[in-house]
């Protein structure tokens, strides 16, 4: 016969039910350590746009676009992504063309996919050329403004980018 009463007990952290109940709550608390370390340290990018908190709403400001639609302003931008070349044509029904836009191509999701480009007018037409400072990869919003910034066109933009025409125009709500 066995006498159960004379083996030794283990000591309480070699119980393995006490493992099988901590092991999660020990886990949860790296991971909820790591990612409020990731949380504190990380910062995420402003998103560009003409808008500005009311109360409990946000107000869009359609001025620009308003004014770019009275000027007759209205773009076409071809996009090569190979080599990096934008070539926008320009149209407007304004006599004085501006020798230099600026063409924001914004990211949805974090600002440091964020490009801000010149762009210069190409004597005598109605063209202006660029270049991109790096490939673009998934969605984009483009806007296309003067240097004063009164005006605005945007036009939002999806992959495949490798020969890409896209028309900016005003977006007036």
């Amino acid at each position: 016969m066995s006498n159960d009463s004379n083996t030794p007990v283990a000591p309480w952290y070699k119980q393995p039910w006490l493992w099988f109940i901590l092991a999660p709550l020990i886990a949860v608390f790296f991971y909820g350590t790591f990612f409020l370390y990731m949380a504190i340290t990380t910062h995420d990018g402003i998103v560009k746009d003409d808008y500005y908190k009311v109360a409990r709403g946000y107000f869009v400001d359609p001025s620009k676009a308003q004014k770019a639609e009275s000027l007759g302003i209205v773009g076409t931008l071809n996009i090569d992504n190979l080599t990096g070349d934008l070539m926008l044509h320009y149209r407007s029904t304004a006599s004085d063309l501006p020798t230099q836009l600026t063409l924001n191509i914004v990211s949805p999701t974090h600002k440091k996919y964020d490009q801000t480009l010149t762009l210069k007018r190409v004597e005598g037409s109605q063209a202006y050329t660029g270049n991109l400072l790096a490939a673009l990869k998934g969605k984009r919003y483009l806007m296309l403004e003067p240097q004063d910034k009164s005006w605005q066109l945007r036009a939002e933009i999806v992959p495949p980018y490798d020969q890409k025409i896209v028309q900016l125009a005003p977006n007036v709500e």
